[in-house]
């Protein structure tokens, strides 16, 4: 099997952190046109993980799964904007499950990974058979998902007492949080809640994936047809189950990301799905950031889930409104997503043969 480079190389890192200073002078601009101190309003933003630390961990923990869930099929070529929806359908699944079957998380898991996959998979061939865009039947089903789920909430599980949320998911299929006071000194200080393990369960995942990208022989395969789907065919390879195989697990991943939030940490859904919403459309910034390598992911992750943590502090400190520290956030993640993709269209290399033929 070759080696496949897994460590971020000096010049895409030095990429990564010019898109990253770039990115939070965005953020910085924005703050003092809003009439905020610039300086300490982005110390802010990065040291919000310390005081802000369940919005911190949880966050990240879901950006890991929708970032795997747009990463894992872009190697194919395929666009998968449908986290948003395959998300959706593994907490809508989850709830149910966890309240027909209540003793364990497992089935709430598994109905959820279903769920996602079974959204993924379709996208998958109806792209790979009928060769319709992915990237447009995608949209199209993040929005059959979201209404869809917001019908079955109103209509079908709204709790009797709050009816502008879902019954709650029965304390034996919750996925628990460790106490504090099992955490050690400085950690359980800090974590008066617990330490979500969730954390544990997203890592996990992360690892296995660059596991089996990486280090075994249908991970060998996928990058093969990734990297040249004429050649893989030529060498046996059936390219087109592999490219349904894509799309199948990043809609088992998204769904599992779903679940995670539902079992381990919201256990319910609201009416107007905030709790749920944006996580998917967030993963496509992580995964560029992340260099699609599942390693990476789980560093972006930590990053833009520090910058959501933030944009809670800055309303605070810098008293700006929600809204302006939504944007001040928005701009970060474009910023550095943006730059950060600037590989994929060839230009540094340009720049370095240019650069190159000048010395």
């Amino acid at each position: 099997m070759s080696r496949i480079p897994v460590a971020i190389g000096l010049g895409d890192l030095g990429l990564t952190l010019a898109a990253v200073a770039l990115g939070l002078a965005a953020g910085a601009i924005i703050l003092a046109l809003g009439g905020a101190d610039p300086l300490s309003g982005v110390a802010d933003i990065l040291l919000s993980f310390i005081y802000y630390q369940e919005i911190f961990l949880v966050r990240s923990s879901i950006l890991v799964m929708t970032a795997l869930a747009f990463a894992i099929p872009l190697r194919m070529g395929f666009f998968n904007i449908g986290a948003e929806g395959q998300l959706y359908a593994g907490a809508a699944a989850a709830l149910v499950a966890a309240l027909t079957l209540p003793h364990t998380p497992l089935p709430a898991l598994l109905a959820a990974a279903a769920a996602g996959g079974l959204m993924g998979l379709f996208a998958g061939l109806l792209r790979v058979k009928l060769n319709i865009n992915e990237v447009l039947t995608t949209i199209m089903l993040n929005w059959i998902a979201f209404w869809s789920l917001r019908y079955v909430v109103v209509e079908y599980l709204a709790d009797p007492i709050y009816s502008h949320l879902t019954l709650e998911v029965p304390p034996e299929a919750r996925i628990p949080w460790i106490p504090s006071e099992l955490l050690p000194a400085p950690l359980g200080e800090h974590l008066r809640s617990g330490f979500p393990t969730i954390v544990f369960l997203s890592l996990a995942t992360a690892l296995a994936a660059w596991a089996i990208i990486y280090r075994t022989v249908p991970g060998l395969r996928y990058r093969f047809a990734g990297a040249n789907e004429y050649a893989a065919a030529s060498r046996g390879v059936t390219v087109e189950r592999v490219k349904l195989a894509s799309m199948a697990a990043a809609g088992v991943l998204a769904g599992l990301g779903g679940a995670l939030l539902i079992l381990g940490h919201s256990y319910r859904i609201d009416s107007t799905l905030s709790g749920l919403f944006g996580y998917g459309f967030e993963g496509i910034g992580v995964a560029l950031i992340g260099r699609n390598n599942p390693l990476g992911i789980v560093v972006a992750s930590l990053f833009v889930g520090d910058l959501a943590s933030g944009s809670e502090r800055i309303q605070v400190t810098a008293r700006i409104p929600a809204e302006l520290a939504d944007v001040v956030n928005g701009a970060i993640i474009f910023t550095v997503a943006a730059l950060s993709g600037l590989r994929y269209t060839g230009i540094p290399r340009r720049l370095r043969s240019i650069a190159g033929r000048r010395g």
